[in-house]
């Protein structure tokens, strides 16, 4: 604001100048085109497919059993190369158990926050 000074019978006053904001907004057309929308359900279709996967992955988990030995169990890791870590040891078991679960838990909300309807 702007502040000047107007002497009117001797006296000065101050005049407050006015200032008006104009937001013009831009209306967007909330149709999408037909392509825009079958891509979008194409990406959907994706998203429920990793979510299929994971929660099947989680539910063969859930289903493994350790034994109460702590031997009949068994963790087989490969590379790529086809070298291999292999171990019956009953709380590595339970570690990688646990991880994967976490892991999994994690990667299954994130994909339920991928799928949403929102244009």
């Amino acid at each position: 604001m702007t502040q000047s000074a107007v002497k009117t019978n001797g006296q000065p006053t101050e005049q407050k100048a006015k200032m008006e904001v104009v937001k013009e907004t831009k209306v967007e057309n909330a149709i999408l085109s037909l392509e825009k929308r079958i891509q979008k359900v194409e990406e959907l279709n994706i998203v429920i497919d990793k979510w299929r996967k994971l929660n099947e992955a989680r539910k063969n988990l859930n289903g493994f059993k350790l034994g109460a030995d702590g031997l009949s169990s068994t963790v087989v890791i490969k590379d790529v190369s086809g070298q291999e870590f292999k171990t019956s040891h009953n709380i590595v078991v339970e570690t990688v158990l646990t991880t994967v679960k976490e892991v999994l838990d994690a990667k299954i909300q994130e994909v339920e926050d991928q799928i949403n309807f929102i244009v």
